[in-house]
């Protein structure tokens, strides 16, 4: 579950939004395959190359940017 400096985010009102409409690193070349976070078929990739949609990657990588966040304010 990454988001590296391959793909380029921000984070607009709490929430990562991923910005992969630039280039065709995360088309899967039309295979459906299924996501590894629900399950479901999708046509999309995410930078390791494992099957995802993008809304199931950015709700992902909100809940562990929200996580980390508490973690560092309780420390």
């Amino acid at each position: 579950m990454t988001a590296t400096v391959q793909s380029s985010y921000r984070i607009h009102q709490g929430r990562v939004s991923l910005d992969w409409h630039k280039g065709r690193d995360h088309w899967g070349s039309g295979r459906r395959r299924r996501c590894r976070f629900c399950h479901r078929l999708c046509f999309l990739l995410d930078d390791d190359q494992r099957p995802v949609h993008k809304v199931c990657l950015e709700r992902a990588l909100t809940t562990a940017a929200t996580l980390a966040t508490a973690e560092r304010r309780a420390a």
